[in-house]
C-alpha cells in the first residue's frame, strides 16, 4: 500500500511539475528533463508514468477536462437558476485559471494543438452544450428576451470567455481575468435580459 501511495504522489508530482512548465514556457519549448528537474524525481520514474512529453501534455488535458465537469456538476446540482448557474461557473472557473496549474496548462495546451502527432479532443464542445442548455431553460422560464437567438447568444459567449481567457493571459498573466469576465456579462446581459427581467449576481472571487 504505501508503495503504491509513493507511486500515485509520484504521479501527482510529475503531472503538476508538466503543467507549471507548459504552462510557462508551452510545449515545445518543455524538455522532459526540464519537467523531471522540476518534479524532483529521476528521469525513470518519470518515465514509468509517462512514456512521452505528449503523453503528459494529454494527460495534463483530461485532468483539466475533468476538473471542468467537476466543477459543472457541483453549481448544477445548486437550486440556483439556470442563468445565474451559467454565471456562477464563469467565474468559478475564472478563478481556476488563475490559481491551477492544471488547468493553466490544459488551456494553453488547446491552443497549441497543431503540435501534436495524435489530434486533440473537441475542446469547446462541453461549453458550448453547457452553456445553450442553461440559456434554453432560462428562456423557458421568460427570463431572457422572447426573440433571443439562443444558438447565436452561446456561440458569442463561448468565444467571448475563451478571447477574455487569452487576452488576459498576454497581457496579465490571468491577472485582470475575472476583471473581464465581469466586462463581457454586463455587455451580454444589456441585451439579454427584458425589462425588469430577473436579478442576477457576479460572484466575489478571492485574490
Amino acid at each position: 500500500m504505501a508503495q503504491q501511495e509513493r507511486a500515485v504522489r509520484t504521479r501527482d508530482a510529475v503531472l503538476t511539475a508538466a503543467a507549471e512548465a507548459f504552462a510557462d514556457a508551452g510545449f515545445l519549448a518543455t524538455s522532459m528533463a526540464d519537467i523531471f528537474a522540476r518534479a524532483g524525481v529521476t528521469k525513470g520514474a518519470l518515465y514509468f508514468h509517462f512514456t512521452s512529453k505528449e503523453e503528459l501534455a494529454f494527460a495534463i488535458i483530461d485532468a483539466e477536462e475533468q476538473a471542468a465537469a467537476e466543477l459543472i456538476e457541483a453549481v448544477t446540482a445548486t437550486d440556483a437558476p439556470p442563468l445565474q448557474k451559467l454565471i456562477d461557473i464563469s467565474f468559478r472557473w475564472g478563478r481556476e485559471i488563475q490559481i491551477n496549474p492544471i488547468v493553466q496548462a490544459g488551456l494553453r495546451m488547446i491552443i497549441e494543438q497543431g503540435t501534436y502527432s495524435r489530434p486533440m479532443p473537441t475542446p469547446y464542445n462541453q461549453w458550448q452544450e453547457l452553456t445553450t442548455q442553461l440559456l434554453g431553460s432560462a428562456h423557458e422560464r421568460g427570463e431572457l428576451e422572447r426573440g433571443a437567438d439562443l444558438k447565436g447568444v452561446s456561440e458569442f459567449i463561448v468565444s467571448a470567455y475563451v478571447g477574455a481567457q487569452v487576452v488576459s493571459a498576454v497581457m496579465s498573466n490571468h491577472k485582470d481575468l475575472i476583471r473581464r469576465i465581469e466586462c463581457m456579462w454586463k455587455v451580454v446581459l444589456a441585451s439579454l435580459l427584458p425589462q425588469g427581467g430577473p436579478m442576477v449576481f457576479f460572484p466575489r472571487m478571492g485574490d
